[in-house]
Formats: C-alpha cells, sequence, structure tokens
C-alpha cells in the first residue's frame, strides 16, 4: 500500500480539533457510566431503560444532517461553539430531575450536543487535514486519552459523591470543549465562502437531506454507514446495558466499571496512532470491517466472563478494534466525498449511528425481558456479525472501493 499523505498542520489548530472531539465524544463515554447508574436507582423495567439509553440518539437521528449542513454553510466553528455551551450546561440540570421522563427528554439534548461537537471534530478532518488517516488517527488517539481519563474520574466522583457531585464533574469537563473550539482559527476553518447567520440559513432544508442521502450512491459512503451503524450496535450495548449488568450482576463499583471503560482506551490510543502503519499493509476497508466485528463480538461475549481479569482482557481488545476502526471510517468517508460537503457526510453517518443507537437499546430490552441478561447480549452479537458477514460478500464484489490508495 502506499504511505498516507500527511499534510502540515499548524500544532495550535491540531491541538484546538483534537480537543474538540475529545471533550466532546468522551462525553458520551462518560454518560454511558453516569447515567446508567442513575436511572437503575428508579426501579423501571429494562424497556423503560433501554428508552432512556436511546433517547441520547433521538435528536441527532433527525438533525445530524442538518447540524452537518450548517456547518458546511456557516462554519464549523460556529456551530460548535453553540452547541459546546449547551453541552457543559445540561449535565448540570439532571440530578434536579429524578424521572424517567425527565432522563429521557435530558438524554435528548445531550445527545444532541455531544453529537455536534464530535461531527465537528470529524468535519475538519476533512476540511482541513485533507482527510488524513494520520491526522484522523491523532483525533481518535485524543479520544482515547479522554476516554482515559473520564470513566474513572467519573467513577470516583460517583462513589464518592453520588449524582450531584458526579453531573457537576461532568458539566466541568464538558467546558473544556467550548474553550477547544474557542481557539480554533477565526472566522472558520472552511476552504470555501461562508453565509452569514440569519433565520433562513439556520432552518432544515429538506434539500440537504436529499443530497445526503444521494451520497448513499457512492459505492465508499455506503460501506462506511453500514461498517458505522454495526459497529455503533457495540458501543450502545457498553454505554447501556453493559453498566447495567457489571453493577447489577457482578457488583462492580463505578470505580473498576471506569477502569475497564480506562483500559480500553489505553490500548485504543496505541490502536488509533498504529493507523498509519497498518494501512501500509491492509486494505483500509477490510481492516476496518475485521476491527468492527472484533468491536462488538469482544463486548457481547461479556456474561460469559465471570473475572475481572478477564472482562479487563476483553475490553482491552475491543478498545484496540475501536482505536484502529474509527479513524478509519473518518478518513474513508472524508476522501470519498467533496470538500464542499464534508459537513455534511459526517452528519449522514452520524444520522447511520444515532439510527443504531435507538434501535439496539430498545431490541436488547425487550430481548432481556423476554430471554433474559446474559442472553441479550448473545443475540445482539449474533445479529450484527451475521451482517457484518453479509457486508464482506458485499465487498468482494466491489473491489474498485478497495483498490483505491489510502
Amino acid at each position: 500500500m502506499v504511505k498516507p499523505d500527511t499534510p502540515v498542520i499548524p500544532i495550535k489548530t491540531q491541538l484546538a480539533v483534537y480537543g474538540c472531539g475529545m471533550f466532546a465524544n468522551s462525553m458520551s463515554v462518560i454518560s454511558g457510566i453516569i447515567v446508567p447508574l442513575w436511572v437503575v436507582t428508579f426501579e423501571s423495567s429494562a424497556i423503560l431503560l433501554g428508552i432512556v439509553f436511546s433517547a441520547r440518539h433521538f435528536l441527532p437521528l433527525i438533525l445530524s444532517i442538518h447540524g452537518g449542513a450548517l456547518m458546511d454553510r456557516l462554519g464549523t466553528r460556529r456551530v460548535m461553539l453553540i452547541f459546546a455551551v449547551v453541552n457543559a450546561a445540561v449535565p448540570l440540570i439532571f440530578p434536579t430531575m429524578p424521572f424517567v421522563w425527565a432522563a429521557i427528554f435530558l438524554q435528548m439534548l445531550a445527545g444532541l450536543s455531544t453529537s455536534m461537537g464530535w461531527m465537528g471534530a470529524q468535519t475538519l478532518i476533512g476540511q482541513v487535514m485533507k482527510g488524513s488517516a494520520v491526522h484522523a488517527g491523532r483525533l481518535s488517539f485524543s479520544l482515547r486519552l479522554g476516554h482515559l481519563i473520564g470513566p474513572p474520574m467519573i467513577g470516583v466522583a460517583w462513589d464518592i459523591g453520588g449524582a450531584w457531585v458526579a453531573f457537576s464533574v461532568m458539566g466541568v469537563w464538558a467546558s473544556f470543549g467550548f474553550f477547544s473550539a474557542l481557539a480554533l482559527p477565526s472566522p472558520t476553518l472552511n476552504s470555501h465562502q461562508v453565509e452569514k447567520v440569519t433565520i433562513s440559513a439556520l432552518a432544515p432544508r429538506w434539500g440537504d437531506y436529499v443530497a445526503a442521502f444521494r451520497m448513499l450512491a457512492i459505492s465508499a459512503v455506503f460501506f462506511v454507514v453500514i461498517a458505522t451503524m454495526l459497529r455503533n450496535a457495540g458501543n450502545v450495548v457498553q454505554t447501556g446495558f453493559y453498566v447495567v449488568y457489571l453493577d447489577d450482576v457482578t457488583g462492580l463499583s463505578g470505580i473498576l466499571i471506569g477502569v475497564l471503560t480506562s483500559a480500553a482506551a489505553v490500548v485504543g490510543g496505541v490502536g488509533s496512532l498504529s493507523v498509519g502503519h497498518l494501512l501500509r499493509f491492509w486494505s483500509a476497508h477490510w481492516l476496518l470491517l475485521a476491527t468492527v466485528a472484533g468491536s462488538v463480538i469482544f463486548v457481547c461475549v461479556t456474561p460469559l466472563l465471570g473475572a475481572f481479569a478477564f472482562l479487563l482482557v476483553a475490553s482491552a481488545l475491543r478498545g484496540a478494534s475501536l482505536g484502529i476502526s474509527q479513524p478509519l471510517m473518518i478518513s474513508i468517508l472524508a476522501k470519498a466525498s467533496g470538500s464542499n460537503v464534508q459537513g455534511t457526510s459526517v452528519g449522514l453517518r452520524n444520522t447511520a449511528n444515532r439510527l443504531a443507537g435507538v434501535i439496539v437499546p430498545f431490541i436488547m430490552g425487550v430481548l432481556i425481558e423476554l430471554f433474559g441478561m446474559a442472553n441479550g447480549f448473545y443475540a445482539i452479537g449474533m445479529i450484527v456479525v451475521v451482517m457484518l458477514i453479509a457486508t464482506g460478500f458485499w465487498l468482494k464484489k466491489h473491489p474498485e472501493i478497495t483498490n483505491v490508495s489510502q
């Protein structure tokens, strides 16, 4: 394979982009620990808990394409700053409203604001860094750093002070995302002319959605969208019933649950930085497919792993799979999309991400109600593996995708 191109980007710009990605994306992992620990005290059914976990994906599912189009039209930095403020404020409201319906509503707001920050960082990889797999790997590494620090931090906060302290710490953590966005060069990093902020510019446009879904006709874009949905099936298991299982069934403390997540972050960071090297020997597309499979399998076998040591190994292997697959998705998508629709293409991928986020927790909640906790894990794993095998057969019939130089 050809060595990936690595454009020269000022270090200040790189750090700002990586900071935006780290503090936004890690909020999902932090939330995936604290929200399950919080709502399990409501003594609700597994189906209701599944709805709470799914709610984080409702608004991003509907508005991701619109948000990406706004970044293309108004400038990525502007959009990121607005949602960074919301991302820091929402956690402070959670402990004031200890009800299931409030958890659903707040999860929706938190999910949208986190999603827009993470989308903005991905968009900048395409707009500024030209889809470089090396820079995408560095962005993914910064995420792992956030995953390393955030979960133990929130676990300790929960064990020491409960919901109030933990959600307050979460809000402070999110505020660093605002300062990262503020450090981005002003007024915009877009390579094309942006529009003025007006009511008409902010309103959703049907044409944006049509243009986004038309991008599915591009084989590489379609492949990334499918891989995104299947990969996220494992993510929503981990940020939902995985924590419930560890808390209720195995009796692990918040600190130990945070340690498992951090183990994935450490190994995932190494995986992210290795992407540029791996692409010298492997096709990005087949490597993506293999690592997506690993990321799902290593979380869905959780009920088979009784000892903490086995859980730690599985978490580390899942982290490696996540660390490699993430920059591959970002890079493949950025290279397959035009320079003026980077935000829109990221919005399309995020829509697929959130679609899985809405569907999987609800399905898993139903499966758990019918067949038990362990069987719910196994069923989701088997469904995803079958779909990955089918995707592999489809990819084999489209060699023109994998023959593109990485």
